[in-house]
């Protein structure tokens, strides 16, 4: 019996980060209707231009999986060019994954306007203080 699919062989492994960069309150004027839905779901609730604005920046998504199902921290460090080399990091506690999970961080409003769009990032899954899982973007450099 032949069986194909996607199975990772690592207990828990990121597959992707999906980056999206809200950086105009206008909306898209385009034919793809998948990236004018994007658009507008990132501007939702916002009222006025000042809280169009708190939302303009960088969003990512983290999608991982786990077959250990154990409680998780999942952290996304990152730099900015205005901290020069400072790595800044944000974390989010899972108590309980599912199989599969998708984890979303935020650099928006201040942070964004005084630190910069962000010019390289690091997601990584940590379990009991270990890390058990990492995906880089191509200038992530320690």
């Amino acid at each position: 019996m032949v069986m194909f699919g996607c199975a990772t062989s690592e207990p828990v492994a990121i597959t992707k980060v999906n980056p999206y960069h809200l950086k105009s309150t206008s909306i898209v004027a385009t034919d793809d209707r998948m990236l004018e839905f994007e658009h507008r779901r990132h501007l939702y609730g916002a009222i006025d231009r000042s809280d169009s604005s708190k939302k303009m920046g960088k969003y990512y998504s983290v999608f991982w999986k786990t077959s250990t199902r154990s409680p998780a921290t999942v952290r996304f460090d990152y730099r900015q060019p205005g901290t020069g080399f400072q790595i800044l990091t944000k974390e989010i506690e899972i108590v309980r994954p599912k199989r599969s999970n998708v984890t979303k961080f935020e650099i928006l409003g201040d942070e964004y306007k005084d630190g910069g769009g962000v010019s390289q990032w690091r997601a990584s899954v940590v379990e009991s203080g270990t890390v058990v899982a990492e995906y880089a973007s191509f200038l992530w450099k320690e």
